[in-house]
């Protein structure tokens, strides 16, 4: 089964959802579990694997990302959190496994996003972190 988390604009989403008619509650950490292919477009362009435990927990995962000079491969770990209506927040630790071009960092870098629950096999999220613009492509 194929699950994507696909960087994007949460106030899209959410409005999408808002002018849908469908409400949508009850949903908790256990809806976030499992691999999921990963994707970011913005002032970094990345992709990977994300592996999630449905307890608030990133518990792997791998990442090749580029700034455009610098490539770096890495492992990925972190938590979430998930509520009621589907929103939520991410944190992301990535730590360089290897310099595939350029400079990379020497000590793990941390990522923060906004996410939203679209269906069991799809999340989308939008970072938050000052000075990084991501959007979907």
């Amino acid at each position: 089964m194929k699950k994507t988390i696909l960087i994007a604009l949460v106030a899209a989403v959410v409005a999408l959802c808002a002018g849908s008619g469908v409400a949508h509650s009850g949903f908790s950490l256990k809806n976030v579990r499992g691999t999921y292919a990963t994707t970011i477009h913005g002032t970094i362009d990345a992709t990977g694997t994300l592996v999630a435990d449905g307890a608030g927990n990133v518990t792997g995962g791998t990442e090749t990302a580029s700034d455009g000079t610098n490539v770096c491969a890495g492992t990925i770990a972190g938590s979430y959190t998930v509520n009621p209506d589907g929103t939520g927040t991410l944190t992301i630790n990535f730590t360089t496994t290897s310099i595939i071009h350029g400079l990379c960092p020497s000590s793990p870098t941390t990522n923060t996003a906004a996410i939203v629950i679209v269906s069991e096999k799809r999340i989308l999220s939008s970072g938050t972190d000052v000075g990084l613009s991501e959007a979907a492509a």
